[in-house]
């Protein structure tokens, strides 16, 4: 699998809908989903565009248009994953969660899940 690109948040909060959908979804159902309004000819555009970057295939079933993910959202997460710690962090994932720590974004039971985690790890 070659380098998956970085989406921007409106194309990403679509492709949030259809991996959490599971299967082929129609545009009016992502609508429906989405956190934020959007119009339908707005939808339409960040949909083609995601074709265009290779997130979804369409499919035409009658008059009705479903979208299905072809890059799955585990695959998307890794690579933002190690995006972020390389840019931001120097591929530290020490200063990565030292930020998260000292920004309050981590109380002690993610430390307590976070280590049992790395534990978990060192005995595979």
């Amino acid at each position: 699998m070659g380098e998956i690109r970085h989406l921007p948040e409106s194309e990403l909060d679509i492709m949030l809908v259809v991996w959490k959908a599971g299967e082929p979804v129609a545009a009016p159902c992502i609508l429906e989903r989405l956190e934020r309004p959007l119009t339908a000819s707005a939808l339409h555009s960040y949909l083609k565009r995601l074709e265009e970057k290779g997130f979804l295939k369409c499919e035409k079933a009658g008059k009705i248009n479903r979208y299905q993910a072809l890059i799955s959202r585990a695959d998307y997460e890794r690579q933002e994953g190690k995006s972020v710690l390389s840019k931001l962090y120097a591929g530290s994932l020490k200063r990565f969660a030292a930020a998260l720590y000292d920004g309050g974004a981590l109380s002690g039971e993610d430390v307590a899940e976070l280590r049992a985690y790395l534990d978990t790890l060192g005995k595979e």
